[in-house]
């Protein structure tokens, strides 16, 4: 009987800066860590959480200068299957007076 070796786990150090922090989060994830995971993980680190006042306040990730759009698919879908180290940005959106 022939043993199958399970694939190692590929962990991806993942840095996120937020523009008025003195220091970065960073975390290793699994490729397969779905971004939203990441995002709800930065946020707390950073003291920040999506709100509605009188203005919305919305945190996104930012990869490469682009807003990330979907936090449904993984960090492997964002980055590609090899990279060992992955930077983005959390991003404050204000939306005025959307009550």
């Amino acid at each position: 009987m022939a043993q199958v070796e399970a694939k190692p786990r590929h962990e991806v150090k993942v840095t996120i800066d937020y523009l008025p922090a003195t220091e970065d989060f960073r975390k290793e994830y699994s490729l397969d860590t779905v971004l939203e995971t990441i995002r709800s993980d930065a946020k707390d680190f950073f003291g920040v959480q999506d709100r509605q006042e009188r203005d919305a306040y919305y945190y996104y990730l930012a990869y490469k200068g682009e807003r990330v759009r979907d936090t449904n698919i993984t960090l492997g879908q964002l980055i590609g299957e090899h990279p060992h180290a992955a930077h983005l940005s959390l991003v404050e959106q204000i939306t005025a007076g959307s009550v």
